[in-house]
């Protein structure tokens, strides 16, 4: 058997130890490029998936949105046919509204005008009367007027100028 000197033994320690720690160092790294490849390909697997129930969740979506599009429309199409059905009866209503309005206020219209008539005759002839007793208080005014001027123009002389 070889005996070994220190300065050997101190070698040898030193050699063993480099090619641990290049070991180490060589393990490490595989390990570290194997972890990233592992997460990549667990990323692209993700990416993939979330594409896939989006694209799922996009197609209920439209889905949706068409039928219930075609809903709308079909509430839509209701309401206006409900709405122009209420729109005629609205209207034949209160055209026959109308009518009777324009009839009853034709009678009324009628009752006032005989009524007026009568009433304008009365006072037709009331104020004829008042105004023959105003025209003959006015002749006898324009009588004593001239009395009063001839008085005056007599009295003071001036009829004689």
């Amino acid at each position: 058997m070889m005996t070994m000197t220190e300065p050997q033994i101190w070698t040898m320690m030193g050699a063993f130890t480099a090619l641990m720690f290049g070991v180490l160092t060589v393990v490490s790294t595989l390990f570290v490029r194997i972890l990233r490849s592992e997460v990549g390909g667990l990323r692209n697997e993700m990416v993939a998936e979330f594409r896939g129930v989006h694209a799922k969740i996009d197609g209920e979506i439209n889905g949706l949105r068409r039928e219930t599009t075609s809903e709308i429309g079909g509430l839509r199409n209701e309401m206006h046919a409900a709405i122009g059905g209420l729109r005629g009866e609205l209207t034949a209503e209160i055209a026959g509204l109308r009518n009777e309005i324009q009839a009853e206020f034709g009678a009324v219209r009628t009752e006032m005008q005989n009524g007026f008539s009568a009433e304008r005759a009365a006072t037709q002839a009331e104020f004829r009367a008042v105004r023959a007793e105003m025209q003959a208080g006015f002749a006898r005014i324009d009588g004593l007027d001239r009395d009063v001027q001839a008085l005056v123009k007599h009295t003071f002389g001036l009829d004689r100028e």
